[in-house]
Formats: structure tokens, C-alpha cells, sequence
């Protein structure tokens, strides 16, 4: 056992009133990480655990929501540990309509598998090799003799299907299937039921944002990189928001050819967030922490503030570089 699990195992065991965090626009591995940690120290563990809920619940997550705990309860005044789930920089997580400020004495734990950012906890455990901050959460649980119920389970299973990409993405193991047929086997869960929600269940907006992006679409150096672009204008155009977005940026890892791609959503005038995609050899969560962002070396993500036309440019500069290998002359871009 590492001594950063151990270290965070202490803090559970030590601890009794507890505020479970994640990231801003979290996706399924940290809702189903922060749903599946808070369920157990509130329902196994004799602790308190409150989890301040999105405050858009992601549409495409509905049927987690019924595993939330602690939201909209009053928040005890002597919370004294904050454990941070699957972010990697301080400025990323979600204190949702509670002030920051007001827990900056309180014992913070960070447990995350993003290799690029700063240690920010005072409890630090950090594991890239880890597919998904659900891999981790599911090591603590079983450690402290947790029994995986069907709600912890799906959590779970949800936040480690949907960082590997349905298990396609490199950072799937061996493990990670050992891990989800435990969960599958213990909790009850149904895989394909859980697919079906994610999956299946687009909505309208979802299919709306999709067009935009895919119409907006720009190649270079022989389709080796796409571009694709979801613009403040189009998006209130066809009545839209931003809100649904996740994993558009994959459909462009799905043209043959594609070694790079990135999303960009222009959220306001000169604050555009970005979505980076690699296949192979491109560390995209580099670039990312570069640009003050983070992620994986084949997806991350970042915010740029600058007009949209720039930021686009300052990328697609990045991805020529990336794919010259240092130096070698950069092939002519293709449209």
C-alpha cells in the first residue's frame, strides 16, 4: 500500500464530519467518485458526508441523482476534513454556493489520477497509472472493508466506463475490468442498463450542440487534425447552451487518420474552454497544463482567455509542433 492511500486512509478513519467535493462541469468520473464516497462514509462508515450537488445536475447522469446524499441538508458548522475527488488544480473544484474561504483551515485530501498540476491538499494522493479517480475510490472502499451496494457500484462502474471511454481509451488494465466485474458481481448492476442511460439517451440540445461543432469542423496536414468549434453566435442561433456537450470532442478520434483534435466552446467574448484529444505519441495533457489546464496525455482540457480566432490558432500552432517532433519542418495545412 503507497503511502499517499495510506495517508488517506488515516484522514477517513481520523475524521467525522466531512464535505465530499469535485470538479466544475463534472463529468462521470467525478460525480460517480464524489456519489460513491459519500454514500459509504454516511451509510457504512457512521460519518457525516455532505455532498453539495451540481447545480446543473448533467443530463445524461439523471440516474445517479437518486444516490446524492446531504444536498440541501443544513451543513454542520464543524465540518473537519474536505476531501477533493478527481481535480487536479485548486482553481477546478466545485464548491458549488459554499465559500472557499470559509473551509481554509479544514483538513483538505486530494485524490486524483491527473498527472499534470500542482499537489494542493494537505493530504495528497496522486496516481496517474489510475484510469479513472473511480479506480482509486474503489481501492479506499475496499481497504476499509466496504460492501459495494447497488448504489455505490453503479456510481462507480459510471465514473470508470466513462473515463476509459467505454474501456477503448489506453488507459484501460487488466484491473479495470477486474474492478467492474466485482462491482457488476456485488452490487447487482446492470452494464448495459448503465450504457443505455449514458449512451442513448441524448438529448435534443446534445444533438443541436453535435451539428454545430461537426459543421464547424476545420482539417490540416491531411486530416491529421480536426478542429472543431462550438461559437457563442451558432449556439444561440439554433437555441442552445453549452451545457450539454460532453464527448463531442471524441467523435472526432473516430475519422480515420485523426492523430489530434480539439473542441472549442466560446462561453463568452475571450473565454473559450477547450477539449484536447490525442491518438499515440501527442501528450495533450502537456499542452494543456501549459495553458493552465490539465488532463491525460491522450484527452484533457483548458480554458484560454482570448478572442476565439486566436485561441484556435494558438492550438492548431501546438498540434503542428507536436506532429513535426521537435523541429522537423512542419507539412503544408490542408483545408
Amino acid at each position: 500500500m503507497s503511502d499517499g492511500i495510506e495517508k488517506v486512509i488515516d484522514a477517513l478513519k481520523s475524521g467525522e464530519n466531512f464535505l465530499i467535493l469535485g470538479h466544475k462541469n463534472p463529468d462521470g468520473d467525478s460525480l460517480g467518485s464524489v456519489l460513491a464516497l459519500s454514500n459509504f462514509l454516511r451509510d457504512q462508515a457512521g460519518k457525516y458526508a455532505f455532498m453539495p450537488a451540481p447545480v446543473d445536475w448533467p443530463g445524461r447522469y439523471l440516474y445517479l441523482e437518486k444516490h446524492k446524499n446531504g444536498a440541501g441538508s443544513p451543513l454542520p458548522d464543524d465540518i473537519d476534513t474536505v476531501v477533493i475527488l478527481d481535480c487536479s488544480a485548486q482553481k477546478r473544484v466545485d464548491w458549488g454556493t459554499l465559500d472557499p474561504d470559509s473551509f481554509a483551515a479544514v483538513k483538505k485530501v486530494v485524490i486524483d489520477h491527473h498527472e499534470e498540476g500542482e499537489p494542493f491538499g494537505d493530504v495528497n494522493w496522486i496516481d496517474p497509472k489510475a484510469a479513472a479517480a473511480g479506480e482509486m475510490v474503489f481501492d479506499v472502499l475496499s481497504i476499509l472493508g466496504a460492501h459495494f451496494t447497488e448504489g455505490i457500484a453503479e456510481s462507480l462502474y459510471s465514473a470508470i466506463l466513462t473515463d476509459t471511454g467505454r474501456f477503448t481509451f489506453s488507459n484501460t488494465t487488466s484491473r479495470t475490468f477486474d474492478i467492474c466485474a466485482r462491482l457488476v458481481e456485488e452490487g447487482g448492476i446492470d452494464p448495459s442498463a448503465i450504457a443505455e442511460r449514458i449512451y442513448s439517451n441524448l438529448s435534443e440540445e446534445y444533438l443541436r450542440n453535435m451539428g454545430i461543432a461537426l459543421y464547424n469542423t476545420r482539417a490540416y496536414l491531411g486530416s491529421k487534425i480536426l478542429l472543431l468549434t462550438l461559437d457563442k453566435a451558432s449556439v444561440r442561433s439554433f437555441s442552445t447552451t453549452f451545457n450539454d456537450t460532453e464527448g463531442i470532442i471524441d467523435l472526432a478520434m473516430r475519422v480515420r487518420g485523426v492523430e489530434v483534435a480539439a473542441l472549442f466552446k466560446e462561453f463568452k467574448r475571450n473565454v473559450i474552454r477547450v477539449s484536447l484529444r490525442s491518438r499515440g505519441k501527442v501528450d495533450v495533457g502537456s499542452l494543456a497544463a501549459e495553458l493552465g489546464g490539465g488532463g491525460h496525455h491522450n484527452a484533457a482540457g483548458c480554458t484560454i482567455d482570448m478572442p476565439l480566432s486566436l485561441a484556435r490558432e494558438v492550438i492548431l500552432n501546438r498540434f503542428e509542433m507536436a506532429l513535426a517532433e521537435g523541429g522537423k519542418k512542419v507539412l503544408e495545412r490542408t483545408h
